[in-house]
């Protein structure tokens, strides 16, 4: 029976180093992906965040090229279980053409408050 090495080859300890590499780079790509849909730069350079009311945002950005306004039905349990409508909240989103090369974005609104960023591609 072979007697097994407590070193590993320079080879072995290469191609462990280069996973670890490739492992914090991915990590490092997903957290970067992450931010970038809580804030956005638009066409005139200026930066809109998530939490900013509508009016900012039209302030920073200008008008949407487009905008589309839900109802949205706000539900809860009543104490025997059952699930009642307790009212309403307003969601828009609206789409921003962000210049040559970049995708749309869809910002979407609860509230009148910016609740999130979605970056567009072309189907």
């Amino acid at each position: 029976m072979a007697k097994l090495s407590r070193a590993a080859s320079p080879s072995r300890r290469r191609a462990a180093t280069l996973l670890l590499a490739v492992g914090f780079l991915a990590a490092a790509l997903v957290s970067l992906e992450t931010r970038a849909e809580d804030s956005m730069q638009c066409r005139n350079g200026r930066i809109i965040n998530t939490g900013m009311a509508s009016a900012e945002v039209v302030g920073a950005c200008g008008q949407p090229k487009s905008r589309m306004v839900d109802e949205i039905p706000v539900q809860a349990r009543s104490r025997n279980g059952n699930v009642i409508q307790t009212g309403t909240t307003r969601a828009e989103r609206w789409i921003y053409a962000r210049g040559q090369g970049q995708a749309d974005a869809q910002l979407t609104f609860e509230d009148d408050k910016l609740r999130r960023i979605d970056f567009l591609t072309a189907p």
